[in-house]
């Protein structure tokens, strides 16, 4: 087994050719997706005469750190539904795939990662009936997973086959198992460790720029670097300009898992959550802001926007 063949199969595939991009490009996919959500936002803003209200719009980065938390409501559904590796992967993958595709200012995560876990275990050939799907989730119903199924498989351009990092790295440690055969109780410990890396690479930006095969290689040598090494340099020599080019990718991979696995803070949710609130119901600005005025007046300092009411996204999801 080697990295290069198994790239070349997965290039021949959909996923190489649609959801494969540089870093550059994620990057102005993102912008032109976040400008697209704003300029449709005041459109309907004006046609409902609520244009004249200060609406402080959501960031690229914003939009990026509320999708990478709820990524990691996905991971707890998928927990609680006891959902494989693979299921979970997928449905994390199909929600980032669709915010490339619309802003969260559009649709708001929480309503989406329902159906993406949904579709994902269908996908997935790990079927649960929408009845039981939903008897788990609080304030969920079949009918608000139903409806945005087709929304959601439509944004995907209809590519529910998704390949992760899982398979290539079972691959591997076979392989290297029949290269060291006396080092399988450090083969198996590099595997397990390798696992928990491919899934903290689910969280970043990896699976659009490089193949499974060269993610599997880099959570490997995440696991046990010494060992990858060895592994390398008897499968393609010391000189070889393969090994430094495996070498290269190997590094770029792991910088990029490194610099995502941080945790967001329920304040930085909360607070992104608050700008959407008011992006979302403008209405509700122009009321907040009169009765602040009235509070003024009055000399009442209660707030009128309680932290019960800016937690919503974090207490119904």
């Amino acid at each position: 087994m080697t990295a290069s063949t198994d790239d070349d199969l997965y290039r021949q595939g959909s996923q190489y050719r649609l959801w494969s991009f540089t870093a550059a490009e994620l990057s102005s996919i993102r912008e032109k997706v976040n400008a697209h959500a704003i300029a449709k936002i005041k459109r309907e803003h004006a046609s409902q005469g609520l244009d004249d209200q200060p609406v402080e719009f959501l960031s690229v980065e914003e939009e990026q750190d509320l999708v990478l938390y709820y990524c990691g409501k996905v991971q707890d559904m998928a927990g609680v539904f006891k959902l494989p590796s693979h299921v979970k992967a997928t449905a994390i993958s199909y929600l980032k795939r669709f915010y490339l595709r619309y802003s969260v200012m559009e649709y708001h995560p929480k309503n989406i990662l329902h159906t993406c876990l949904f579709l994902a275990a269908k996908a997935e050939n790990h079927f649960i009936s929408i009845e039981n799907f939903t008897q788990l989730l609080a304030k969920v119903t079949p009918e608000s997973i139903l409806e945005l199924e087709f929304t959601v498989a439509q944004a995907l351009s209809f590519t529910l086959m998704v390949h992760h990092a899982f398979n290539p790295i079972h691959g591997y440690f076979l392989d290297i198992q029949s290269v060291f055969p006396s080092r399988i109780d450090e083969i198996g410990v590099a595997h397990d460790a390798a696992r928990r890396f491919a899934n903290d690479s689910l969280f970043s930006d990896v699976a659009f720029m490089f193949t499974p095969p060269q993610i599997a290689l880099a959570a490997l040598a995440m696991a046990n670097d010494a060992l990858i090494k060895d592994y390398l340099e008897v499968k393609f020599g010391r000189q070889s300009g393969l090994l430094e080019q495996l070498n290269t990718v190997i590094r770029n991979v792991r910088t990029y898992i490194e610099e995502r696995a941080r945790e967001l803070s329920k304040e930085r949710v909360v607070a992104i959550d608050k700008k959407l609130y008011f992006v979302s119901n403008p209405g509700k600005l122009r009321k907040r802001k009169a009765d602040d005025d009235a509070s003024a007046v009055n000399g009442d300092t209660k707030k009128v926007m309680t932290q019960k009411v800016a937690d919503d996204l974090i207490s119904e999801s």
